[in-house]
């Protein structure tokens, strides 16, 4: 079963949590048992929490049953997910893609997900590159771009207010390539020259920030002279406090002309 919070309250009730127990993100999730990705889903309210995770919080960090009153509803576990099950599978998407079917048949053949997990094991060892690119076109498949721009579609109003200006000022660009950094593999936002553009306004400014030193620290070992950090003017001094730096700098889409060289 899924608890439905009252909106806001679950994403209330995490940061209430991780506070009380001093964590990090990647330690809650942990603690809880779930991966940092569906704790930051939850976080974001994408999803609704299982009932035994809000039993976990609860074990681990009584003051947090007081929430248990912002529960309004219970629901299945697949409740919303059925008929975009049905529609996935009647186009084709994902997995279900026939170019897809001899991984697929090897996936049921071989003991259905923990076969897919050995596979997966199997292809980053034996061939990561395209184990990668294929994670990639899936993953590019399953996000949302509604924001369209001279025959391209962006996935919000901060990446096609950047185009526009790149588009403008007649800089030729590459959007989320995907760049191979030793053992890892990114899509930054957009690359041009030795520049690479990351656009981001996530209000979870320190967690968000620690991922992009991360990307930064692996974009930089490559031909990348130069990554411009893209954010609103709200979260602009707080993300330049934690990532700024002589090949980093941290700018709203205003300053992003002059940053170009004043074009």
């Amino acid at each position: 079963m899924r608890c439905i919070f009252n909106k806001g309250k679950q994403r209330e009730l995490l940061l209430f949590a991780k506070s009380s127990l001093g964590l990090t993100w990647r330690e809650f999730a942990h603690k809880l048992g779930t991966g940092y990705t569906t704790l930051r889903e939850w976080r974001d309210e994408k999803w609704s929490m299982p009932q035994n995770v809000f039993n976990k919080i609860v074990e681990i960090c009584a003051e947090c049953i007081t929430f248990e009153k912002f529960i309004i509803e219970m629901k299945e576990d697949n409740w919303g997910r059925k008929l975009g099950g049905l529609r996935t599978k009647q186009r084709n998407h994902g997995f279900l893609d026939p170019k897809y079917r001899k991984q697929s048949a090897l996936w049921k053949s071989t003991g259905g997900q923990i076969g897919a997990r050995k596979w997966h094991a199997m292809m980053k060892i034996e061939n990561p590159q395209e184990y990668h690119q294929m994670q990639y076109n899936r993953i590019k498949q399953s996000l949302k771009y509604k924001h369209e721009y001279q025959g391209r579609k962006y996935r919000n109003l901060l990446e096609l207010e950047v185009a526009k200006i790149l588009t403008d000022i007649g800089i030729r660009f590459e959007y989320e390539p995907l760049l191979k950094c030793g053992d890892k593999f990114y899509f930054p936002d957009f690359t041009f020259n030795a520049v690479i553009v990351e656009c981001t306004f996530w209000h979870d400014v320190e967690q968000r920030a620690k991922e992009l030193q991360q990307k930064i620290d692996n974009y930089l070992k490559l031909d990348y002279k130069l990554v411009l950090i893209v954010t609103t003017r709200k979260y602009r001094e707080k993300y330049s406090q934690i990532l700024g730096n002589s090949n980093v700098r941290v700018i709203t889409p205003n300053n992003l002309r002059k940053v170009l060289g004043g074009k």
